[in-house]
C-alpha cells in the first residue's frame, strides 16, 4: 500500500457501524500507517472513556473526538462553518465515512430529514476538503423491499435489483437520495465513492442504540437468567434447564438471511475505501459474515446459552396468518412478554445490581421493530456475495462470533449484567 497521509472522519461514530469504524482503524486495519488521522463525529456528547475504543499507542492514528454536531439543524454552509471551527486539520479529510440515519414516523418525511442532512454533509465536504478522495455510506436490505409483506424478491438478493423496487415502496427508501446527491456532488471532483448493503448489523454500541438487535436480545436474556436465578458464566458448561423461547414465531425462526458482524462491514468500508478503482464509480456491494446463509432457528439456542439458558423454538400459540404483519406489527394472539416488555418491566433490576448505565443504554426508538423481528420476517431474504468475493475482500466468519463478541462488550460495558 502506498505511503502517504489519509485522515478520516466518521460521523455516527457511536453507533453501530461508526463504533466498528473507529475501532478498526484504531487497530491499523488493514496495516500501520493506513491512516494517520481519525476524526469521530458525534450528536450526543459522550466522554471517551466510555467509548471502549483501543488506547493511544505506537503507530496508531491520531484521534479526535468531535460532539454536539447536530446535522439535523445545518445546512452546508453553515456545517462547513461549524466543521472548520471544531475539526482540527478539516481540510486534510482524505476518506468521508458516513454512518448516520435518524428514524422517523413518517416514511416520506424520514426520507426527506436524512437527505437533508446527507447533503449537508457532502456539500460542506466538497467546500472544506480539496484532498476528499472517497465516500461511503451502509444502505441496507430495506433497499431490497424486506420492508413490504413477504418481500418484492426472490433470494439470493443481487445489487442489481435495487434499480427495479417497486416506486411507490422505493420513494419511502433514502438509500436512492443519498445516490443522487453523491452523483452529482462528485461531478468534476478528483473523488468517488460507493455503497454497502448489509442485512442485520450485530455489533457493540457504548451508549445504546435505535436498532441493536443484539443488544436488546441481550438485555432480555440477561435480566430473564437474572430473575431465573441462573448464573451468568460465560463460554462455560451449563447444566440449567431454565429454557426461554425464541421471540417469533416457526417461519420467522427458519427464514434464511446474511447478518455480518460489525467488524467485518467496518473492515470491508476501509478496505473499499483503499480500493477506489476496484470498488468506487458509485458501486453497490452486499456484505455479510458468510456466503452460506442461516436461521434465527439456528442462532437462538447458541445465544441463550451464553447467558446458561436453554434456547427453545418458538411457542406457536395462534393459527393466524401472519405473512402480512407490517414492520414492527405483532400478532393480536401474542400473549408471552416481549423482550422490549420485559426489559421495560423488569429494568429496574440492572440499577438494583448497580448497573446504571444500562438503565438508559438500550434499544430508544426501534424497541418495537426489533420485537417483532420474529413475526414478519418470515420469508428468506439472503444476500448474494458474488460481487463482494470479486473485489478481493476475503473475510468468512461464523456468524455466532460477532453475537458473543457483542455480548462481551456489552458486559464490559456495563449493559447486560
Amino acid at each position: 500500500m502506498k505511503e502517504e497521509s489519509r485522515h478520516a472522519i466518521v460521523f455516527g461514530a457511536s453507533g453501530l457501524i461508526g463504533w466498528a469504524l473507529i475501532d478498526q482503524l484504531l487497530r491499523r486495519y488493514p496495516e500501520a500507517g493506513a491512516f494517520s488521522k481519525i476524526t469521530a463525529v458525534t450528536n450526543r456528547p459522550i466522554k471517551l472513556s466510555d467509548f471502549h475504543w483501543p488506547e493511544p499507542g505506537i503507530n496508531r492514528p491520531i484521534l479526535q473526538l468531535v460532539s454536539g454536531v447536530d446535522l439535523r439543524r445545518s445546512d452546508g454552509a453553515t456545517l462547513s462553518g461549524s466543521l472548520k471551527q471544531a475539526v482540527k486539520d478539516i481540510d486534510t479529510v482524505t476518506h468521508l465515512f458516513y454512518q448516520v440515519f435518524t428514524s422517523v414516523p413518517d416514511d416520506i418525511e424520514e426520507v426527506a430529514v436524512n437527505g437533508r442532512m446527507f447533503q449537508a454533509v457532502i456539500t460542506a465536504h466538497n467546500l472544506l476538503c480539496p484532498n476528499l478522495q472517497f465516500v461511503i455510506f451502509p444502505g441496507g436490505t430495506r433497499g431490497y423491499g424486506i420492508y413490504a409483506a413477504g418481500g418484492v424478491f426472490t433470494p439470493p438478493l443481487t445489487e442489481t435489483m435495487v434499480n427495479t423496487l417497486p416506486p411507490d415502496y422505493a420513494k419511502t427508501v433514502v438509500y436512492p437520495t443519498y445516490r443522487g446527491i453523491l452523483i452529482a456532488a462528485s461531478q468534476q471532483k478528483n473523488w468517488t465513492w460507493c455503497e454497502v448493503c448489509p442485512d442485520a448489523i450485530i455489533g457493540f454500541t457504548p451508549n445504546g442504540s435505535q436498532f441493536s438487535l443484539a443488544l436488546h436480545w441481550a438485555q432480555y436474556l440477561s435480566l430473564y437468567a437474572y430473575n431465573h436465578g441462573v448464573e451468568p458464566t460465560p463460554k462455560q458448561a451449563k447444566t440449567t434447564a431454565v429454557k426461554v423461547a425464541f421471540p417469533g414465531n416457526a417461519a420467522g425462526a427458519s427464514s434464511f438471511f446474511s447478518p455480518v458482524s460489525a467488524t467485518i462491514l467496518a473492515r470491508f468500508m476501509i478496505y473499499a475505501s483503499l480500493h477506489p478503482d476496484t470498488c468506487g464509480g458509485g458501486q453497490l456491494f452486499n456484505i455479510a459474515d458468510n456466503e452460506v446463509p442461516c436461521t434465527y432457528g439456528e442462532l437462538w439456542p447458541q445465544l441463550a446459552n451464553w447467558f446458561g439458558l436453554v434456547g427453545t423454538g418458538p411457542v406457536e400459540n395462534s393459527k393466524i396468518d401472519e405473512s402480512s404483519l407490517a414492520v414492527g406489527e405483532l400478532p393480536q394472539a401474542a400473549c408471552a412478554l416481549t423482550p422490549g416488555e420485559y426489559i421495560s418491566r423488569h429494568k429496574n433490576v440492572f440499577a438494583q445490581c448497580g448497573h446504571e448505565k444500562a438503565v438508559n443504554g438500550g434499544v430508544s426508538a426501534g424497541s418495537r421493530q426489533l420485537d417483532s423481528v420474529g413475526y414478519w420476517l418470515t420469508f428468506d431474504r439472503h444476500l448474494s456475495l458474488e460481487k463482494l468475493r470479486e473485489t478481493g475482500f476475503k473475510a468468512d466468519r461464523d456468524p455466532i462470533e460477532g453475537w458473543i463478541d457483542s455480548f462481551e462488550m456489552f458486559k464490559r460495558a456495563g449493559l447486560i449484567l
